[in-house]
């Protein structure tokens, strides 16, 4: 993902929405490719927030929804998903909202994008999270009719397969 941004982005400073930040992982990675990135990462949870601030105070870090951005539309060069979709009871929502807010281009990388379908909720000692595999068919669908073109990469990655897609936002 890393590398893809960098050819588009070489050199120029571009404004990147991360959603579901975990760690700050991307942001580590982009600093490390040396982009020149003006980063705002997003999270529902307090505690990743709270611990992205305490690493990377200089970057901008929100906690909110991926399904409800507070931003206005057309805000930021690149949005950037990473592991976050398979986490939602329904992606639909996620996807247009991250839409909305690019201005060009679209990142989302998947490891649970496979047949057949499975919408999986597990409980947990804190209530419950999400857990489901998504048919490839309807959310490249989806992807399609937002996108001026997409490009899907499948990327090995520990004992499961990562799939990356790459899509430029159709134009208004």
């Amino acid at each position: 993902m890393t590398e893809h941004i960098a050819t588009l982005h070489s050199g120029a400073p571009f404004e990147l929405l991360d959603c579901g930040v975990i760690s700050g992982v991307t942001y580590h990675h982009l600093l490390q490719a040396g982009l020149e990135v003006d980063y705002t990462g997003i999270d529902i949870g307090e505690a990743a927030i709270a611990d992205c601030r305490e690493r990377h105070p200089e970057a901008r870090w929100r906690q909110m929804s991926v399904t409800d951005l507070a931003f206005s539309d057309n805000s930021f060069d690149v949005v950037n998903c990473r592991h976050l979709l398979e986490c939602l009871p329904y992606y639909e929502t996620a996807v247009r909202e991250m839409f909305r807010v690019a201005r060009r281009t679209v990142v989302i990388c998947m490891f649970q994008v496979r047949e057949p379908e499975a919408l999986l909720r597990r409980e947990t000692a804190n209530g419950y999270i999400w857990f489901n595999r998504y048919a490839p068919g309807p959310f490249e669908a989806l992807l399609h009719s937002l996108s001026e073109s997409v490009e899907i990469v499948d990327v090995p990655f520990d004992h499961r397969p990562n799939r990356v897609y790459f899509c430029t936002k159709r134009s208004a």
